[in-house]
């Protein structure tokens, strides 16, 4: 199974054209199927489904994202970030800022982050943690991976996961930048809980840091905070959040795990579904008081963002969303233009900013636009996945269709509801 992350970085990662990705995939076909032959009906599909996504991919990229970043200079933001927009590889950006990617990866904890203790015998103790996503979407854990010099990422069926199972290196790695770093969420306390099981098996080490058997003692206190962490927490005492704590880079990497960039009835929506509704009001907060930063001058001023949050799934989970579509182009959408994305999340913000341009525009309102925006949600979040159908966005009609009149004037300094609403009474 190994193939498919190995592919899946590579090309991820890369810079390569369309060319060198084929004959990089038709390599590699040829080594593997020289060895393991059965493999051989499996790979094809597989190399093919990828080949098909990462040109697609990379074709949006280049063909479509780029020639509107240069006609409504998407990237003309002053930033620290900005300046690495083209940084090709996101490994290099992330890099040069070592404490940007800490809080990233922080953020990217609480949402797909999970601290796990496994007890065995009535005296060994092991510690674990770990990311769990889809298969497609590998290449961040191997960024992860790559970026501390820490974990193994495995791959099992359509699931991949970045796991470190060492107890050093989770004591001399990990457990410094959560200290550094805290989590936001109630993760928090399992953080908590788990590093304090973490710190009494350290304990029990002889001079020469050789492992010894833990205590009976130390295993039972041990056990006790196995079973009152992740899933069976019942108790959050000790639980601390303000808005505060939240930075730009740890909400772009919870927004990569729990966040969603979508359209539904031809309308661009902006969404963060999570467990903790506390968070969630902290996060609503913070947007509150992000800049308005328009990348066209001349518009109608929008008020600052007002998330609205409310239940779902039965009120197990509870989402933030923000619909306003000035909004979303005068305040979301610079903000996360202005951050370097480091999953393939940023694929779909991509995509989602070009419809955003078709919907303030008042294209979505005409049958073109209609079909176009449809095209644009078809390649997005869970449809962009090797397993199902793709449908390839063709860069000659989205050229085409900004060559229309706009059937909305934004420059007229009326909301884009009033615009909305004028152009249905016509």
């Amino acid at each position: 199974q190994n193939y498919k992350f190995i592919i899946s970085n590579n090309l991820f990662f890369s810079n390569l054209t369309f060319a060198k990705a084929a004959c990089y995939i038709l390599d590699f076909f040829l080594s593997i199927t020289r060895k393991h032959l059965p493999l051989k009906g499996n790979l094809i599909l597989f190399c093919y489904l990828l080949v098909q996504k990462s040109i697609s991919d990379i074709f949006f990229e280049q063909k479509i994202f780029r020639p509107l970043d240069n006609k409504f200079r998407l990237s003309d933001l002053d930033s620290k970030d900005m300046e690495n927009k083209n940084i090709k590889n996101p490994k290099k950006f992330w890099e040069l800022d070592n404490e940007a990617f800490l809080q990233w990866f922080v953020g990217f904890t609480d949402s797909e982050g999970t601290f796990i203790i496994q007890t065995k015998n009535n005296s060994e103790v092991n510690f674990c943690f770990k990311f769990t996503l889809h298969v497609d979407d590998s290449a961040v854990l191997f960024l992860i991976k790559d970026i501390l010099g820490i974990g193994v990422v495995t791959i099992k069926g359509n699931t991949c996961t970045f796991a470190v199972h060492s107890f050093q290196l989770i004591v001399e790695v990990l457990l410094p930048i959560f200290d550094k770093y805290p989590l936001i969420t109630h993760k928090q306390l399992d953080y908590r809980e788990w590093r304090i099981a973490v710190l009494l098996k350290n304990s029990e080490k002889n001079a020469s840091n050789k492992k010894i058997s833990i205590t009976a003692e130390t295993f039972i206190k041990i056990v006790k905070i196995k079973e009152s962490i992740n899933s069976n927490r019942t108790k959050f005492d000790g639980y601390k959040l303000s808005y505060s704590m939240i930075s730009k880079y740890w909400l772009l990497g919870f927004v990569e795990g729990d966040g969603s960039f979508h359209f539904t009835n031809n309308r661009a929506i902006f969404s963060i579904t999570q467990k903790d509704r506390q968070v969630l009001d902290a996060i609503s907060i913070y947007l509150k008081n992000i800049p308005r930063a328009p990348i066209i001058n001349g518009l109608y001023v929008s008020p600052h963002p007002n998330s609205i949050i409310g239940g779902k799934n039965n009120n197990t989970a509870y989402q933030l969303t923000i619909s306003d579509t000035d909004v979303l182009f005068q305040f979301i959408f610079p903000f996360f233009n202005n951050l370097t994305f480091l999953s393939r999340k940023g694929v779909d913000f991509k995509i989602w900013s070009v419809g955003l341009f078709l919907i303030i525009n008042g294209y979505s309102k005409i049958p073109k636009g209609k079909a176009i925006l449809l095209k644009l949600s078809n390649n997005m979040n869970s449809k962009r996945y090797f397993s199902n159908i793709i449908d390839f966005i063709d860069i000659e009609e989205i050229n085409a269709l900004f060559e229309i009149e706009p059937p909305f004037n934004i420059f007229s300094k009326k909301s884009h509801f009033t615009l909305a609403k004028e152009y249905a009474i016509k």
